[in-house]
């Protein structure tokens, strides 16, 4: 497999960020924070996803390390690969909310299957992909801590092919096992639990008798009480035809007696209505009579009399135009006389006095009409006055009807209030066998939940017989297969005293002829040969003599070191492709041993992928004049 090219659509701190990578030497450089370990972490992710821890762990965990700082539901990626001349593309979104996973063929255009995707991943895992391809410095361990983990490495990869296991460890933590599960599981009681579940299960088995005779009892019980609700209900039927009808007949007096109210009331609000307008009647009367009014005859009569009667004062009248014709006669008596003031006196008198006489008679005009004014207002008074007369009459006739009505519907209300009391249902009544009937079924009802509160009781005690058994059971369980677990922790003890004894007769073998070779490239042929005897001491040939690891410099252990993986790798993946990735793994290394190891991965690896923070890879590079690709961050 080779990595052709990653794009980074959204993680960490990079947005559509794409980096392209070749066959052979890739020298990555950046300095702190660049993201070197982000774009490692990426590759990583892409192979084999990025899991949300979950409680404390989660705050601290890869996928919030790397969660992208903006739009984070966009968490995602590409990464193009080569694999035995095949381009695949890997698709990866790794936000919870919506995580996705896929391969694509893109030389035939399509999606691979989850079978496909194992085939082309096989003997890749997590595990694998950190302990042989991705290789990283060994940091500040000392020296005796580095011999026992390349002791550990050679013999784990012996019998595993993966470096998650320290078989070292294994008898000692498998002897701690067998003790754990012995003293957890208390294999020694054993028989105890054995006898206290039979006990258990005979106390079962006489409840269950005892429960199923209540049961019985119950049923029968009840069977009683059905047939007493039965008659109770028929009993009830004839009764409440009973009740109905007397209910009918209380309701008839009911609304008969609500009539009766009614018409009462009635009856008392025409009578006082009838003596407050025979009252009124009375007085209207009285008022008639006072102004000499016996009837409308007579107020017409009077109302024509003073209609006619003229307003003219005759009186004045006359007088006033017989001054006037004794004026005209003084003054055509003797007309020689006319020049003389004596004269004129007589005719200028009765002339005066016409005229006084004509003031006085329209005064009395005037008068008259007034007063004819006056004695037509008090005749239309009185007019009102017999008009209300005459409507307080009509209306005394109304309600003297009113009345009537209301007393004689009244009567018939009462004469039927007292035939209804005189009516009598006949029917027989059930209440006292009714009464009976509910004394018995109280009675069973009391007995029946006595019965099943004793039943429950029993189920209530056997909930608790039967977790008790459960919990005996799951003992016995236990401990069954705690002495399975037993026998397999002794086979796995077998089985891993073989598989180290075969570690120098196979594998061992075959890992120090591929670690020596390494070592012996690495080091330009200064050491040629790794050696890992019976012990998994690991000691390297030198010139003249065997040199153990723990005499070696930081340098040299770690050129060991990444001799066995590389060895490791070659076993692990056989002939396929594989890329190395090394993150500043060359941290301890002088720069004759990182020449040596850069010019012998670019001439013989397939694809070599270094992060670093400095530029002395490159220069080394340029130095020895090899063919790399450099990506600056």
């Amino acid at each position: 497999m080779i990595i052709k090219d990653i794009s980074l659509t959204n993680f960490g701190k990079f947005s559509h960020k794409i980096v392209s990578l070749e066959p052979g030497l890739n020298i990555v450089y950046g300095e702190n924070e660049a993201g070197k370990t982000t774009l490692h972490t990426f590759i990583r992710g892409m192979l084999f996803g990025i899991e949300k821890q979950r409680g404390k762990a989660s705050g601290k965990d890869l996928y919030t390390k790397y969660e992208p700082w903006e739009n984070p539901a966009n968490y995602q990626g590409m990464m193009r690969i080569e694999n035995e001349g095949v381009n695949y593309r890997i698709e990866r979104n790794f936000s919870k909310q919506h995580k996705s996973f896929r391969v694509v063929d893109e030389d035939e255009g399509k999606e691979l299957s989850e079978s496909e995707i194992e085939a082309l991943f096989s003997g890749l895992d997590e595990n694998c992909y950190y302990n042989t391809i991705s290789i990283s410095q060994m940091g500040s361990v000392t020296d005796k801590e580095l011999e026992v983990i390349l002791k550990n490495h050679a013999a784990n990869l012996g019998s595993t092919k993966s470096m998650e296991i320290d078989i070292k460890k294994a008898f000692s933590d498998l002897d701690s096992q067998r003790k754990k599960i012995i003293s957890e599981n208390k294999i020694g009681e054993e028989e105890l639990i054995r006898k206290s579940i039979k006990n258990t299960t005979d106390q079962l088995e006489i409840s269950a008798s005892e429960q199923n005779t209540i049961v019985a009892s119950i049923e029968q019980k009840k069977e009683s009480a059905k047939r007493l609700t039965e008659r109770k209900k028929e009993l009830s039927a004839l009764d409440a035809k009973r009740l109905e009808e007397l209910a009918k007949q209380n309701e008839r007096k009911e609304n008969l007696y609500q009539d009766v109210i009614s018409l009462t009331a009635d009856t008392e609000k025409y009578s006082a209505s009838l003596e407050q307008i025979q009252s009124q009647k009375s007085e209207l009367e009285k008022q008639l009579t006072d102004k000499g009014i016996d009837g409308r005859e007579t107020m017409d009569w009077l109302t024509d009399k003073i209609i006619n009667r003229s307003n003219m004062p005759v009186a004045f009248i006359i007088l006033m135009m017989a001054c006037i014709g004794v004026a005209i006669g003084f003054m055509l008596g003797d007309y020689r006389m006319m020049f003389y003031f004596q004269y004129w006196i007589r005719p200028v008198i009765c002339i005066g006095a016409a005229i006084v006489f004509l003031i006085l008679a329209i005064i009395k005009y005037i008068y008259n009409k007034n007063k004819r004014k006056k004695k037509l207002d008090a005749l239309k008074d009185l007019r009102l006055v017999m008009d209300r007369l005459d409507a307080a009459k009509h209306e005394e006739v109304y309600i003297e009807r009113q009345l009537n009505s209301k007393r004689e519907a009244l009567e018939n209300a009462q004469n039927l209030i007292r035939a209804e009391e005189e009516k009598n249902i006949e029917s027989q009544d059930y209440s006292d066998e009714l009464k009976s009937i509910e004394s018995r079924e109280r009675e069973i009802n009391e007995t029946i939940s006595k019965a099943q509160w004793v039943l429950e009781q029993k189920k209530e005690k056997d909930i608790e017989a039967e977790k008790r058994l459960e919990e005996l059971n799951v003992k016995l369980e236990k401990i069954e297969n705690a002495k399975i677990e037993i026998s397999a922790i002794e086979e796995a003890k077998k089985n891993i005293e073989e598989i180290a004894n075969e570690i120098r007769n196979s594998f061992g073998k075959k890992l120090n002829e591929r670690a020596s070779y390494y070592m012996s490239m690495i080091t330009n042929g200064k050491y040629s040969d790794l050696s890992i005897d019976e012990k998994l001491n690991i000691s390297v040939n030198g010139k003249h003599a065997l040199i153990p690891v723990s005499k070696l410099s930081k340098g040299t252990i770690e050129q060991i070191y990444m001799s066995l993986r590389l060895a490791a790798a070659d076993i692990i993946f056989e002939k396929d492709k594989k890329p190395i990735l090394l993150d500043d793994a060359f941290a301890m290394y002088d720069n004759k041993r990182m020449g040596n190891t850069m010019k012998f991965m670019a001439e013989k690896m397939e694809q070599v992928i270094i992060f670093s923070c400095h530029t002395r890879e490159k220069v080394m590079a340029d130095k020895l004049g090899l063919t790399y690709n450099f990506i600056r961050l």
